[in-house]
């Protein structure tokens, strides 16, 4: 069925924006963050005659009424760069990741503002400096994986205290692009690396994970993984190369299908209200809206040329849809430009 994508709200982000994160849970389904990284010129040293780079961002939560399309900047918090954001799976807690190596946790406060409640630093276990590139919650909460740009993968457990360190390993060569938990089994860790990796690990081992999986077919870096719910079995990748590609999780030397999208696939969301439809930010193209078919290959239902620059973040308003309607929010770099929209689709 023919659908459209209509820009109902621009926003300028003023930082550049990379990362857009809806509110899962009610009653805040309404509210979504939007998260910048801004890289400042050298600044000098207030304790040395050496430069420094700094690396700046915002969080911004936003509010759409879809009955009165009304969109809201509620609240802008200061912060580090931020690379990624992830809601708690089971509640509405907003964790962090960014240019300073740490996650940070904030929880929603009784007047819907953002309350930073936790922060947790990954280890470092060489010089320079080490970015926190992505992170995912384990499905029943209890854990999360966060990557970082040395090719270390950190596991972290939920506790009533706060965030705790598990273990880190080294997953890649070079920067480790992304974490995913497979949605059907939690005690396995997809990951992919700029090193043109796509791996696995089955985290039970008590020290360090066992490696189940190396796979080589991407033609690029590995930066964006879907492991697909109410599916199982089956995992989304995104490339690079410019390639989304399906793969088997029983079976996965080789891809089920693939699909050129054009530009990089930097992130996959899964439509919550319709699981085989998937929105897709292709960094130097658009964002594209793909479906994926019962012979396993992938459809595209429409484009978003709105963006003049780097698409990298996108998500989809969770809630009722109403009927062919479906909101989502999207953003770019160096346009820091913010983004909502609405794609219908014909009866």
């Amino acid at each position: 069925m023919p659908s459209t994508i209509t820009t109902l709200h621009t926003y300028d982000t003023v930082y550049s924006a990379d990362s857009v994160e809806w509110c899962p849970h009610n009653p805040y389904q309404q509210l979504f963050v939007c998260g910048t990284y801004q890289l400042d010129d050298k600044e000098e040293s207030p304790t040395s005659n050496t430069s420094q780079t700094v690396r700046k961002g915002r969080i911004l939560l936003f509010e759409f009424n879809s009955d009165q399309n009304a969109l809201t900047n509620r609240q802008q918090v200061e912060t580090s760069a931020i690379l990624d954001q992830k809601w708690h799976p089971t509640r509405a807690t907003l964790s962090t990741v960014n240019a300073s190596g740490d996650v940070v946790a904030f929880k929603l406060s009784s007047d819907e503002k953002l309350v930073e409640i936790d922060t947790l630093k990954i280890p470092n276990d060489t010089d320079g400096e080490q970015l926190a590139l992505s992170i995912d919650w384990a499905p029943g909460g209890d854990l999360a994986a966060v990557s970082d740009s040395k090719g270390g993968i950190s596991l972290l457990g939920d506790a009533p205290e706060g965030l705790k360190f598990i273990n880190r390993w080294n997953a890649h060569s070079f920067e480790a692009w992304i974490c995913a938990f497979d949605k059907n089994d939690q005690n396995v860790i997809y990951t992919g690396g700029d090193d043109v990796l796509l791996c696995a690990y089955d985290i039970r081992c008590s020290n360090v994970p066992a490696l189940r999986l190396k796979n080589k077919t991407h033609g690029a870096g590995v930066t964006s993984l879907l492991s697909v719910q109410r599916k199982e079995h089956l995992l989304v990748t995104g490339s690079y190369d410019d390639c989304v590609r399906l793969f088997d999780t029983r079976s996965m030397k080789n891809c089920l299908s693939e699909t050129n999208l054009g530009g990089g696939v930097w992130r996959l969301k899964q439509n919550p209200s319709q699981p085989d439809q998937i929105l897709c930010a292709c960094m130097y193209h658009n964002f594209s809206v793909v479906s994926l078919n019962s012979d396993q290959s992938f459809t595209i239902d429409a484009e978003y040329d709105e963006h003049g620059s780097i698409c990298y973040g996108c998500d989809w308003k969770y809630g009722l849809a109403e009927g062919y309607v479906k909101y989502f929010a999207s953003c770019s770099f160096y346009d820091h430009k913010m983004c909502l929209a609405v794609l219908k689709t014909e009866k």
